[in-house]
């Protein structure tokens, strides 16, 4: 099965472990709330310990469903898709890579956005890193077109033809 990343986005964490939401992502994963607003679903992957956001709570057994949480300042921030927090109710070790000017990737392939409950990964610079082949490393940039770009010159990630 091929895919093709439809999101791939970066953010820079503010104060607070506040992360600006871009508008793909909320188109895709966000919701509106009867009584909350606007809003969407933290999910912390156990095994890998990284966040998937989604629409509704994620009900595989390798997922902790942490709750759904409201997207913030839509109205009064430059970030035209707001803002999540992320909770403090978090693992330390998860919260450790959320820390104020730390860069995050908001990655999703076709398939999960498509889905009844679509799916996004939120990974920190050092998560996404980590997950690149030692090799290719090094010579990954910290900006979002560098990423991109030393993503599409590993082989296993090129786009489908």
């Amino acid at each position: 099965m091929e895919y093709e990343w439809t999101i791939f986005l970066q953010e820079a964490v503010q104060k607070q472990r506040k992360i600006p939401i871009p508008d793909e992502v909320k188109a895709a994963v966000g919701y509106d709330h009867e009584l909350d607003g606007p809003c969407l679903s933290l999910n912390y992957e156990r095994n890998a310990n990284y966040i998937v956001l989604s629409r509704y709570p994620l009900r595989e057994p390798n997922y902790q469903d942490v709750g759904r949480y409201q997207i913030h300042g839509i109205a009064e921030t430059e970030e035209p898709g707001g803002r999540i927090r992320i909770p403090d109710s978090l693992a330390e070790v998860v919260k450790t890579y959320y820390f104020e000017g730390e860069k995050v990737n908001f990655m999703a392939y076709q398939q999960m956005v498509e889905r009844d409950n679509p799916t996004v990964f939120l990974l920190s610079n050092t998560q996404f890193l980590q997950l690149l082949p030692p090799e290719v490393q090094s010579s990954v940039s910290d900006d979002e077109p560098g990423i991109q770009q030393s993503i599409m010159d590993i082989p296993a990630f090129l786009p489908p033809t």
